[in-house]
């Protein structure tokens, strides 16, 4: 399948890696505050995830067709800064190399790209990994929905059924709301989103206790 959905090219200049961002996150605060004005760490780093969420919704989308994974880790991963308005992050991988698998690569793929950038998030930045979680959630349902129209493989992520709230996938995007505030509402400029789950309240919280 084509791969361009999340391997953006050869083109800019690498401004470190995943792990570098992440295990120094003031390296990610301060591109976040340079082009997106927000000063607030854990609303930084949760808008940092839900670009990583699409570029990992790319891999679970090869996985799910192909039956094979990319063969590399956060520290192969680099940070690239693509055209237009916002926080245009894009990621590129250091190689091609990819193994063949079978249901297993879903865990392999998420425990190798996903849980230590979460962790190291949670950590670092203070942000609650059930929000990580729900940010990548977000694009993997978008993308087994409307791009692959197969949602068999949300049954491989268990640990992110929470987020469909016992609603199958067609009807949980038909549907669609958060369990989480992402933050959004922390960008200068922005207010909370159409899916904030506390849009009817004065502030939004980041569900510390999910």
């Amino acid at each position: 399948m084509d791969r361009a959905m999340f391997a953006f090219g050869n083109e800019g200049e690498a401004m470190g890696t995943v792990t570098e961002w992440t295990g120094n996150v003031q390296l990610l605060m301060a591109s976040a505050e340079q082009n997106l004005k927000v000063t607030s760490l854990p609303a930084a780093a949760s808008m940092f995830m839900r670009r990583y969420g699409l570029f990992l919704a790319g891999h679970l989308a090869v996985f799910s067709k192909e039956r094979r994974i990319w063969d590399g880790d956060p520290d192969e991963v680099e940070i690239v800064m693509g055209g237009g308005d916002g926080w245009p992050l894009l990621f590129r991988l250091k190689h091609e190399n990819w193994i063949s698998c079978g249901d297993e690569g879903a865990d392999f793929l998420l425990n190798r790209l996903a849980e230590p950038v979460i962790q190291k998030i949670a950590k670092e930045a203070k942000l609650p990994a059930v929000i990580s979680r729900e940010n990548i959630f977000g694009y993997a349902l978008w993308m087994y929905v409307h791009i692959l129209k197969d949602t068999r493989d949300l049954a491989l992520l268990p640990q992110y059924e929470r987020f469909l709230r016992k609603q199958q996938p067609e009807e949980a995007m038909a549907n669609f709301s958060r369990l989480t505030c992402c933050l959004y509402k922390e960008v200068p400029g922005c207010e909370k989103c159409p899916y904030c789950p506390l849009l009817k309240k004065k502030n939004c919280e980041t569900a510390q206790t999910l």
